[in-house]
């Protein structure tokens, strides 16, 4: 079962709607998120990082800065990275870009868990007049249809994956 939303689900929306899911988010600690970070700012060149949040700053100004969290494994003691041969050393820089721990809201989105997800739905026009999310069991004829969810009016969509259905869901909210 997926639990977490991916880089290529957050790929299918539309500007408008990552703009809408950013202002939904608010950040906490140990939220998942990625950053669209510059990697070459002279070929314009950006790149998506995965990342755990650490901490989450507020300035005074409102502003909102997250910390990523490093693993120890991602910390280096000044290592030096050996270098390729056939690689230039504008290459190899390339391939050790570092972007720093710090990333501004605006320029993340959030990489939910089901539980997320479901909150967020609540805060939409979807989830103003509730709605019923249908499990099966794990075993049987029932299993094979997948989740379910309905609202007042009865089904609305259904799905194998349940964070699936839930992005599914959101999305047409965004």
């Amino acid at each position: 079962m997926k639990q977490y939303l991916t880089l290529e689900d957050l790929n299918s929306l539309t500007f408008s709607q990552k703009q809408a899911l950013k202002l939904l988010w608010l950040p906490a600690v140990n939220d998942r998120a990625v950053a669209s970070v510059c990697k070459d700012a002279e070929n314009d060149i950006y790149e998506d990082l995965e990342f755990v949040v650490g901490e989450v700053i507020i300035s005074e100004r409102g502003t909102i800065t997250l910390k990523r969290l490093r693993m120890p494994e991602e910390l280096t003691d000044d290592e030096e990275i050996p270098a390729n041969e056939e690689e230039s050393p504008e290459e190899v820089f390339y391939d050790v870009f570092d972007p720093g721990d710090y990333f501004l809201k605006e320029n993340c989105l959030p990489l939910f868990n089901i539980g997320q997800l479901i909150n967020c739905l609540r805060n939409t026009k979807a989830g103003q007049g509730g709605f019923s999310l249908d499990i099966p069991p794990a075993s049987g004829i029932e299993a094979e249809e997948g989740y379910r969810i309905s609202d007042r009016f009865g089904e609305v969509d259904r799905d194998d994956e349940l964070i699936d259905l839930l992005f599914k869901i959101l999305k047409e909210q965004l």
